[in-house]
């Protein structure tokens, strides 16, 4: 396993228990009642994800379905920044968070070099 399912699930459990957390302390910003399920949602959704890829890390087809997951919650998350004004600020990050782990999910699914790192394309 990698750095990423621990970085994954800790974020998750962040979101599923402290949902508040993260928009309070670096955005500065106060989540309604919906947005607080929305969030505990999406927390649980990165547990389950860290759990699976977890549980074959070696998976090419499990990083990339993953990445995919990852980057269709971040169109959505573009889509409501640019329709909601008052949720702009925390749904960008998200998507900007959600961009992160497809990137470092299409990472790890490049096979090895010789050397045991992943290869890059070109």
């Amino acid at each position: 396993m990698t750095y990423l399912e621990p970085l994954r699930a800790g974020y998750g459990l962040c979101q599923l228990t402290r949902p508040d957390f993260i928009a309070a302390r670096l955005l500065r910003h106060r989540l309604d009642s919906r947005a607080t399920v929305v969030v505990r949602v999406l927390g649980a959704r990165h547990l389950f994800q860290a759990a699976v890829i977890g549980l074959a890390p070696r998976s090419t087809f499990l990083h990339r379905a993953g990445a995919v997951m990852d980057l269709l919650h971040a169109s959505t998350m573009v889509i409501l920044a640019l329709s909601d004004g008052r949720r702009r600020k925390a749904a960008f990050a998200d998507a900007a968070v959600a961009c992160f782990f497809a990137t470092a999910e299409l990472l790890s699914s490049a096979p090895p070099s010789k050397h045991g790192k992943p290869s890059r394309a070109t």
